[in-house]
């Protein structure tokens, strides 16, 4: 154990020095591993015979070290991260604090839709303007409404507005269903990450791995459809040339049926999310309007989302680009099948359609990634509708 105590005397609080804590504080200033560990060791062995020190020392000492020789870029990083991170807590309603984090306050920004340029002068202002009224805490009412001002300043007020929405709903504590379907190839597995990260939401599902779990219990035998591809399991419930005279309603039928019987799944896991309040983002080829139908009113704000490759040959590009060896090996089936693929996609967007879902062309996964995000906005505004003048009263906001 350090005996180095490290005291802020703001706080009243003493803690040990931690040369990998200070590493990692310097690599996201900017330093790469070997350097930040090489300087954080450098200190603590400058410090060896002292027993503590305070923060506003070692800050000193550690703002000293990286002016003699790092960029003055480090330096701005490193002196900004300290203020944000170790000054300015967030007070919530329940009177917990947690620290001003920069990078959730500009994901929660842009997803509202704003740009990402005017989100960082936002932050900054926001930044600049707790740091002149020297606040080691601010309540989370008070920064929304501070928000909200300087978005209509530095935006507009439809962004405002927005952002004032999407603040209310986190703190509703109402869960986030997101459903995202769409046929083998159209990016749901990487979509669905890069989403999770971009709003927060910890709790991710695939549809194949319940239905691989299902198979577990279910065997061939009793359910021969369960135990294909969602493209063919049409193959085991026609004959092969009725199959192929008839390929089309085959490939539904086999489709529907197991997804029929996935969606028993699919509903018993959302269910668990809503009951316990926590947002979720379900993917899967099974995503069918049928399902969303079963579960829109419940207590949770449910997006459901289609991915669709409009061409042919991007799609078989997609397949291919899988790059080891057991990708390869289910690139070369879903090639060997892409017929079937391609009229299972026909059939998931005719149903989309039909039911007014959202589809999404795939293009690069960030712009997928806003562009549902700006579904989300959507479907809360309506969820909201009428409400933003009840919304701006409780948060005492006065508009001009």
């Amino acid at each position: 154990m350090s005996k180095l105590q490290v005291i802020d005397e703001s706080r009243e609080t003493k803690v040990p020095f931690l040369r990998g804590m200070l590493t990692k504080s310097l690599q996201r200033s900017g330093l790469e591993f070997v350097d930040a560990y090489q300087l954080a060791t450098d200190i603590r062995e400058d410090l060896d015979d002292v027993e503590s020190i305070t923060t506003v020392e070692l800050r000193t000492r550690i703002t000293e070290a990286l002016s003699e020789s790092y960029p003055d870029t480090i330096l701005t990083r490193y002196t900004s991260q300290n203020i944000f991170s170790e000054s300015i807590k967030v007070v919530n309603e329940n009177g917990e604090a947690e620290p001003f984090s920069r990078g959730v306050f500009i994901k929660r920004l842009q997803n509202c839709g704003i740009a990402a340029e005017s989100c960082n002068e936002i932050t900054q202002e926001i930044h600049n303007e707790l740091l002149l009224d020297s606040a080691q805490e601010v309540d989370i009412r008070e920064l929304i409404k501070q928000t909200y001002h300087t978005i209509v300043k530095l935006v507009d007020r439809k962004s405002a507005n927005q952002y004032l929405i999407w603040a209310d709903f986190h703190r509703s504590h109402k869960p986030l269903i997101i459903l995202i379907g769409g046929v083998p190839g159209s990016g749901k597995s990487t979509v669905a990450t890069e989403l999770a990260n971009q709003l927060s939401i910890i709790r991710t599902q695939s549809t194949d791995m319940l239905r691989e779990v299902m198979r577990a219990l279910i065997p061939r035998r009793v359910s021969p459809a369960l135990h294909e591809s969602s493209f063919a399991a049409g193959k085991s419930l026609h004959s092969s040339s009725f199959y192929k005279a008839n390929l089309a309603n085959a490939v539904i039928s086999g489709y529907h049926t197991q997804s029929d019987m996935v969606s028993v799944a699919c509903r018993s896991v959302l269910k668990r999310a809503i009951n316990e309040r926590v947002s979720m983002i379900l993917e899967g080829v099974h995503i069918r309007p049928s399902l969303y139908k079963k579960i829109r009113k419940a207590d949770a704000i449910t997006v459901p989302i289609i991915l669709a490759e409009l061409e042919e040959e991007k799609l078989k590009r997609n397949f291919r680009g899988r790059s080891n060896v057991a990708a390869q090996r289910v690139a070369k089936r879903y090639l060997k099948n892409f017929n079937e693929i391609w009229q299972l996609q026909s059939t998931i967007l005719s149903e989309a359609d039909a039911e007014d879902i959202e589809i999404v062309e795939n293009t690069d996964p960030s712009s997928i990634v806003m562009d549902i995000c700006k579904i989300v906005t959507e479907t809360l505004s309506v969820h909201y509708k009428g409400r933003i003048t009840e919304l701006q009263l409780s948060y005492d906001i006065k508009t001009r």
